[in-house]
């Protein structure tokens, strides 16, 4: 008896409309990877992007907010952790705010926004010390009103990752706001996050 050959799947066609209007092809590792950055398993991942896939498949164009809003619905079902990592990443690296449902109103820096689920909210990037300082204040008082501590854990993990990727950070910036990070974190006895090559 031959072996069952593997179902080749079908090269998704569809280019993906960025936030500032730009298209770019849709591209399933970068899509998996992101998943897998914000804390889900490989194996979730990949499930994930079979969903996205399906729905998106006979679309010629498709913006990001629409898979944005599919990988969210399946993060939140499959991995609720790394759906709170997915949108706390987004907010303190990319300036950007997601809603699900619902009508919303994000005042921010004198612009106003309505009822969007995602939006563009400032320059992207931690640019400053001080910002660091107040997304800790701000984790202190998540945990002050009831936010589980593996969550605030998980937090000041992407805040680590968010400080190392800044590029509008200087290196020295950089080592002073992880010595705050790994303070807030010795409060709960966590150790400290240690990079693993020199800073840049």
């Amino acid at each position: 008896m031959l072996p069952r050959k593997k179902k080749e799947k079908k090269k998704i066609e569809t280019m993906i409309i960025k936030m500032d209007g730009t298209a770019q092809p849709y591209d399933r590792e970068k899509l998996v990877e992101s998943i897998i950055k914000a804390g889900a398993s490989k194996k979730t991942a990949e499930k994930i992007a079979d969903v996205v896939e399906k729905e998106i498949a006979d679309r010629k164009e498709v913006t990001t907010r629409t898979i944005r809003s599919i990988v969210l619905r399946e993060l939140r079902k499959r991995d609720p952790k790394a759906w709170d990592n997915w949108v706390f990443y987004d907010r303190i690296v990319k300036n950007r705010i997601t809603y699900e449902r619902g009508k919303f109103v994000v005042i921010e820096k004198g612009s106003l926004y309505l009822g969007r689920e995602v939006r563009d909210v400032g320059k992207p990037g931690l640019s400053d010390i001080e910002e660091v300082a107040a997304i800790i204040r701000e984790l202190q008082e998540d945990y002050d009103h009831g936010v589980p501590k593996r969550t605030i854990n998980a937090r000041t993990w992407v805040l680590f990752m968010a400080v190392l990727k800044s590029k509008r950070m200087d290196p020295e910036t950089k080592k002073k706001a992880i010595n705050m990070i790994n303070d807030f974190r010795a409060k709960f006895g966590w150790k400290p996050f240690v990079p693993k090559k020199p800073i840049e």
